[in-house]
């Protein structure tokens, strides 16, 4: 909970492809004036900047969680800080690190490890939203209200977030005034081929075998590649970054290693920022581009050389390999409206699955039921109810702030929750200000444990995880968060 300052004590974890590190920071929250108005996070301050270390693998295709836990664990001790007193922030796996078999429980290890209320994420789109938010392309499209795009070039993956500054945000859960107009996520970053000492190739990953193969190179595993097929190689992966942020249309290699969906229209940017590990070397590409045993340093100067990339409006970063931890132990959390319907005994809640429920504004009756009978069939289709502690639905639009209608939603929503079991937790979450009375209605109706959150915005198949009241009982602290492990 908030101290008596009002404020909150956050850790940022991002255990990468090449790198693991960690930040504290301190979050002052402030309830405005006028009786009914939300907390918000009114500043956020960065008290402590672990060392950028190398993530321990046990081999390529596991981690060593022990000795993550206990580089986090070093980081605390360093900061003067014990788990008890982090109340809130996110432990994110990106780019190849995802992938690796261990990866789920290492994340979740280091959530419980790191305090009593601490995300467990992964997934490149949310990796995107939180390099953005960290490296500051957010706040540059807040400030000039144009479109800014972050590029995110890391060892494993580059991971895109075009901002909007134009756009209040209210539908993209963005409490800072900025909405998240797309994410554009694509399996090229500087650590996907390595090499020994003598520049002998020791592994190539998945994705640059693709595109190894797509231009026939002559680049295996205990071979000292000729200067000109990793000329070409990087060239390409440059090439690729570009495309994924001009498109459409898309070169079809670009489709084969895109992470999720790609957009249909391209946009025209007022402004670009790099970041991670490579980004940060867009600028000023090393002299020894072998330096760190990969490619990252070619590639940061292929991208660098690159004709479209000349043209670009390039903007000075906040923050470069550590933008995405930044933004994780600084961005990641949101507050509820104050008006929310709570049972105190169910927090904090982790890794509540959700369900949208769209489009019931102006639906009658039978089409609600229906609506929420749907939402509620997936939720049951996709997550065995005796590995979840809660499950979630998460309303958009209800229609008129009247209590006719929160009645009928009320009187819909009641049926379609009783294929669930009578003792799980649900959660429900609208955008609108509306939860004290939605709740009070819901439970003369049902006797199940509930909770009702209001002025919060989660998608379908987004995961959420609910802290203790603060702010006088009066909110929660939430994530929205995606867990996106493997392929």
């Amino acid at each position: 909970m908030t101290d008596s300052r009002g404020m909150l004590t956050s850790i940022g974890v991002d255990v990468g492809t090449t790198t693991t590190h960690a930040v504290i920071s301190r979050l002052r929250v402030e309830t405005p004036p006028g009786g009914a108005a939300s907390p918000e996070i009114a500043d956020r301050e960065i008290v402590y900047r672990g060392a950028v270390r190398e993530t321990p693998l046990f081999d390529p295709e596991t981690i060593d969680v022990d000795r993550v836990a206990a580089l986090v664990g070093r980081d605390l001790e360093a900061a003067g800080v014990t788990p008890d007193e982090i109340d809130t922030g996110a432990v994110i796996v990106t780019g190849e690190t995802a992938r690796r078999a261990n990866a789920e429980p290492l994340v979740h290890r280091l959530a419980e490890d790191a305090g009593r209320f601490v995300a467990a994420t992964a997934g490149a789109s949310l990796e995107a939203v939180l390099a953005g938010r960290g490296s500051g392309a957010a706040a540059r499209a807040a400030e000039t209200g144009g479109l800014v795009a972050n590029v995110d070039v890391g060892g494993g993956t580059t991971n895109v977030a075009i901002f909007d500054g134009g756009d209040s945000g209210e539908t993209s859960g963005d409490t800072d005034g900025v909405a998240v107009r797309e994410t554009r996520c694509l399996d090229v970053g500087g650590r996907l081929v390595t090499f020994d000492e003598q520049r002998r190739v020791v592994s190539v990953s998945s994705p640059a075998r693709t595109v190894v193969e797509a231009l026939d190179l002559p680049i295996e595993t205990g071979t000292s590649p000729v200067e000109s097929a990793l000329e070409k190689l990087v060239a390409a992966m440059a090439d690729l970054v570009v495309d994924l942020c001009t498109g459409p249309p898309f070169d079809d290699l670009t489709r084969t290693l895109a992470i999720g969906h790609l957009p249909d229209e391209s946009l025209a940017l007022d402004g670009v920022v790099f970041s991670g590990g490579v980004g940060r070397l867009v600028e000023s590409p090393p002299d020894d581009p072998f330096a760190w045993g990969d490619l990252g340093g070619s590639l940061a100067a292929a991208i660098a050389d690159h004709p479209q990339v000349r043209s670009w409006p390039v903007c000075e970063s906040a923050e470069d390999i550590r933008a995405t931890v930044v933004g994780a132990g600084t961005e990641s959390t949101t507050l509820s409206g104050r008006t929310v319907s709570l049972e105190r005994s169910m927090l904090p809640l982790r890794n509540v699955p959700v369900a949208a429920v769209p489009d019931v504004s102006d639906c009658a009756a039978d089409a609600l039921e229906r609506r929420f009978g749907a939402a509620v069939s997936r939720l049951r289709a996709r997550h065995d109810h005796d590995e979840v502690d809660a499950v979630a639905l998460s309303i958009d639009d209800v229609g008129p702030l009247a209590y006719d209608r929160l009645r009928a939603i009320a009187d819909a929503l009641v049926p379609a929750l009783a294929a669930l079991s009578p003792s799980l937790p649900v959660v429900v979450v609208t955008r609108q200000n509306c939860a004290k009375v939605l709740g009070q209605v819901l439970r003369r109706r049902t006797d199940r444990p509930l909770l009702v959150l209001d002025e919060l915005v989660a998608g379908d198949g987004d995961f959420l995880d609910v802290g203790k009241p603060m702010s006088g009982g009066e909110s929660v602290p939430v994530v929205v968060k995606t867990l996106a492990f493997g392929e």
